[in-house]
């Protein structure tokens, strides 16, 4: 008998709307990437760490998180994160795999406040791993063949941008799976003539700056090769019609899309 054959990865979404006033259902901006053994979050808007353990992921499995700018909707459950990855620690009496958590983030001031948060709540935040934060900038974050997993971040101009001063804004190119993956963090528009990929099997893209019309007609006219467009960061348009949003994407796209909806899952083969 032949056995099936698993998903080599998934992508969960935790969260799926923009930085509007709360909204039902909807949460802000945050996705898991599981492997076996690993699990990285991109971006950790509220409640991600409650949404993804209620989901079933093992969340001891983290080993990074990857900040692509440090507005609230993007940042907002990361301590809470960091905290239940300690409480599920304690509570089962175990470590997680990774000695070390890695947090990459373009604001390493946000971080240590964030830390100094952390340090006053239970036992002085003690821990069994260590925790470390990294300045995003251009270039490959991470890179690790157990994990078939690789990062490279590539700026965009979504906040102000005053040399010497550092970008603010990132957006992310991976490699997962043997798949390649785009995810726009929130971006300017024409941004993505550059920093996506002229192929690229999955891209997540925002639409709360945006909306789904622009954008198609955009990545078409610049030539870009993309398998399965899926729409992420919802702002209201989309969330207060959502029906008109599945046409748009149908007319201005075709059927290899989809809008994004917390709890959803991609798997990869």
């Amino acid at each position: 008998m032949n056995e099936e054959k698993q998903p080599s990865a998934k992508i969960h979404i935790l969260g799926s709307c923009s930085g509007t006033e709360p909204f039902p259902g909807r949460h802000h901006t945050s996705l898991a990437i599981e492997l076996p053994d690993s699990l990285f979050f991109l971006d950790a808007g509220e409640t991600c760490s409650y949404t993804a353990h209620l989901m079933g992921l093992d969340l001891l499995k983290t080993r990074a998180v990857f900040i692509s700018h440090c507005h609230m909707d993007h940042i907002g459950g990361l301590p809470n994160l960091l905290w239940t990855i300690r409480k599920l620690s304690v509570v089962k009496q175990k470590l997680p795999v990774s000695p070390v958590i890695h947090t990459y983030l373009p604001c390493l001031d946000s971080y240590e406040g964030m830390m100094a948060l952390l340090n006053n709540t239970e036992d002085g935040f003690r821990c069994g791993y260590g925790h470390q934060a990294h300045a995003v900038r251009d270039g490959l974050l991470w890179s690790g063949e157990e994990e078939a997993f690789t990062l490279e971040a590539v700026h965009n101009h979504h906040l102000p941008y005053t040399p010497p001063a550092p970008y603010l804004s990132f957006s992310f190119r991976i490699g997962l799976a043997g798949k390649s993956i785009f995810y726009s963090g929130d971006t300017s528009l024409e941004d993505l003539a550059d920093t996506v990929p002229d192929y690229c099997d999955l891209m997540f893209m925002e639409t709360g700056h945006h909306q789904i019309p622009q954008v198609c007609r955009f990545l078409k006219a610049a030539g870009k090769n993309i398998r399965t467009l899926v729409f992420i960061h919802h702002g209201l348009r989309v969330l207060g019609d959502p029906g008109r949003a599945e046409e748009e994407l149908r007319r201005y796209w075709g059927t290899d899309g989809a809008i994004a909806y917390d709890g959803m899952t991609i798997s990869l083969q």
